[in-house]
């Protein structure tokens, strides 16, 4: 089972004896209301809520705690950081967190860090202390260090941002008017370095091309290129089509998250759900410790997006059993839309929603016609596994809508009681839509690359895409995810010739070449619940060990133009083997001219056919975020 602690409720009330005809019981309810609320009286009548938020933190004496700090001061002094470490970190774990020998420690163990070469982790703490109780006439120590680590990172600009700070806390020193000069010309000399690196860097720098849709926008998909449609298939629902020629290399979508955040907490992400920057070391929020942004703006906003309503409940949150990172976006988004709506619009829109008899094809469009990714309704109408999970799934999700609903009111959010069942239906709808479509689309979430030919990534956020969303998914994607491999705003190419006609297509994960096709078609359907009637699938295409990789009169489809597609195709080989990968995106015009020559003669699946599409897909892919280049001489 692919979610956390999956018997954490069925083994207690099994336990109690109490499981017995649960899952007869709920299968029996009709409507998501009654079964939210079959769930929640359960949990109830068996104590199996969360009595109190309080909880009991068992500090040490102050006195001990700031026996830790000198204690580690006198290693550090000694230069046996390790050991300051060890001591500061004991003293942090003991003290209250409003305490000043809690900032205190954070600014030492930051020190510390610095003189170990823990340059990222010195920053964390600097960045933490900053928002603690420190003392603000030493507080220009800490931005004096986090510059000098940023130094170290590669990292021009936020050095320059850190030195500048420092010298405007330099007027709370309490230092010689001569050494405060020697100080400032210090750091002056160290902001003019940083300029000269940016100026340098500007030149050098890859600047990703701003992208524009083919033929403009669509008229009632904004996010979508005009040169599409959405039309209904019998197999696969709505999907979108091409009304024109599309070629490699054509932007046909250019789509923003409804809701996303990081996908690991170890991830240097800003939890802002407009931002998302990667960023080394971010603030932390002052009171709950437990998101983190990239500046004040930022967690400002988020703020104001309903982070002041979950940040005392947020290490509830995070320790519910299923995906703790769909959780918390379960309650982000509730809390938006919220406080944007009001309760009771919210909960007239999630009623109407299973109320009303709505049209497949224009599910998610608004009163006027238009289907846009920062509508409410629109994210909520997206495909959700809702009416196809097994009953032990539904009554999870049930269990966790309850858990989460009950720390919100547990902290003193009021909602009436005739609303409390739309509400937690809503928070297992929300939770359904996101476990289907936040996988579905993993593959264009924000990522990182670890390798200049961008062949391995980590996935750094959640985020759910409600245009992107409408593609359906091949085994053969002509189009695929394009641009900052990092950026929140995702950007989709053509990467193969698509003729008018055509339904676009994008992959979920599952390519031919990799997965033979009984294989793929377990997975689909085990994951997303449908058959795959792409054409790799229908007309089963060997994976890649089996691949053809010589022209015959196999695999030729037009004979007058063989002389010319073997000619070409030599000329591929010898290309292939001359450029690196990071040099790819230069040859983008010749790349797109040899797919569609064999996108016309040769029929597929055929190796070079396959080697061509993957070189276009990794040119279309950019990573110049800053944070990747950490491995650049420091200065």
């Amino acid at each position: 089972m692919e979610y956390d602690n999956f018997l954490h409720y069925s083994r207690r009330l099994q336990m109690a004896d109490a499981l017995g005809d649960v899952y007869v019981n709920l299968s029996a309810l009709k409507t998501a209301k009654s079964r939210f609320l079959f769930t929640r009286s359960l949990l109830s009548k068996h104590q199996m809520l969360t009595r109190t938020l309080h909880i009991q933190m068992d500090y040490d004496c102050p006195a001990l705690s700031a026996n830790f700090r000198q204690k580690g001061n006198d290693f550090f002094r000694a230069k046996k950081y390790v050991k300051a470490v060890d001591l500061y970190t004991r003293c942090l774990m003991g003290s209250e967190p409003t305490t000043e020998c809690h900032a205190l420690a954070l600014g030492n163990r930051s020190a510390a860090h610095f003189h170990l070469g823990h340059f990222e982790l010195c920053i964390k703490d600097a960045r933490w202390a900053m928002v603690t109780n420190y003392p603000s006439k030493l507080a220009y120590k800490l931005y004096e260090r986090a510059g000098n680590a940023e130094c170290m990172l590669g990292l021009a600009q936020r050095a320059k941002d850190s030195f500048t700070e420092c010298l405007k806390r330099l007027d709370e020193v309490d230092m010689s008017a001569e050494n405060k000069r020697k100080f400032r010309e210090t750091i002056e000399i160290a902001i003019t370095k940083c300029d000269e690196r940016l100026e340098d860097r500007k030149r050098t720098k890859k600047v990703p091309p701003i992208e524009e849709l083919v033929g403009g926008r669509n008229e009632t998909i904004p996010a979508l290129s005009a040169f599409v449609e959405l039309k209904m298939t019998e197999d696969m629902g709505r999907g979108v089509f091409a009304t024109h020629d599309i070629n490699p290399g054509d932007v046909v979508a250019i789509d923003e998250p409804y809701i996303c955040g990081p996908i690991s907490q170890h991830t240097e992400v800003c939890h802002y759900n407009g931002c998302l920057k990667l960023d080394v070391a971010l603030f932390p929020c002052p009171k709950c410790f437990l998101v983190y942004y990239c500046n004040k703006d930022c967690m400002d906003k988020a703020d104001k997006d309903g982070h002041y309503l979950e940040c005392p409940i947020m290490d509830f949150i995070k320790s519910t059993p299923g995906i703790p990172r769909m959780n918390e976006l379960v309650m982000k988004w509730f809390l938006k839309d919220y406080l944007k709506m009001g309760l009771k619009n919210y909960c007239s829109a999630v009623d109407n929603f299973y109320q009303s008899k709505i049209d497949p094809k224009t599910r998610g469009f608004d009163e006027n016609g238009q289907y846009k990714s920062d509508n409410f309704l629109t994210a909520y109408s997206l495909d959700s596994t809702e009416d196809k999970l097994s009953i032990d799934v539904l009554f999870f999700f049930n269990c966790i809508a309850v858990d989460l609903l009950h720390y919100l009111t547990l902290n003193g959010f009021q909602i009436p009681k005739c609303d409390i069942g739309t509400v937690g239906a809503s928070f297992v709808h929300i939770l359904t839509v996101l476990d289907m479509n936040c996988r579905k689309f993993n593959f264009c979430a924000p990522k990182i690359a670890f390798q200049k030919e961008i062949k391995f990534t980590l996935t750094i956020a959640m985020t759910l895409y409600p245009t992107i969303c409408l593609f359906n998914h091949s085994c053969d994607p002509n189009v695929k995810r394009s641009g900052e491999l990092s950026d929140r705003v995702r950007v989709m190419k053509a990467t193969q010739p698509i003729p008018k006609g055509t339904q676009l297509f994008c992959s979920y994960g599952i390519i031919f070449q990799g997965h033979p096709k009984d294989s793929r078609q377990e997975l689909l359907k085990n994951r997303f619940k449908f058959d795959c009637y792409c054409q790799p699938c229908i007309k089963d295409w060997s994976t890649s060990q089996y691949i053809p990789n010589r022209l015959s009169t196999l695999n030729i489809l037009n004979p007058s133009m063989a002389s010319t597609v073997q000619l070409e195709c030599k000329k591929f080989l010898e290309f292939s083997k001359s450029v690196n990968p990071e040099d790819y995106h230069q040859h983008l015009k010749y790349l797109y001219s040899f797919i569609k020559l064999l996108f016309t003669n040769v029929k597929r699946p055929f190796e070079l056919y396959e080697e061509c599409l993957e070189m276009i897909g990794d040119a279309h892919i950019m990573s110049t975020n800053e944070i990747i280049s950490i491995c650049e001489s420091p200065y």
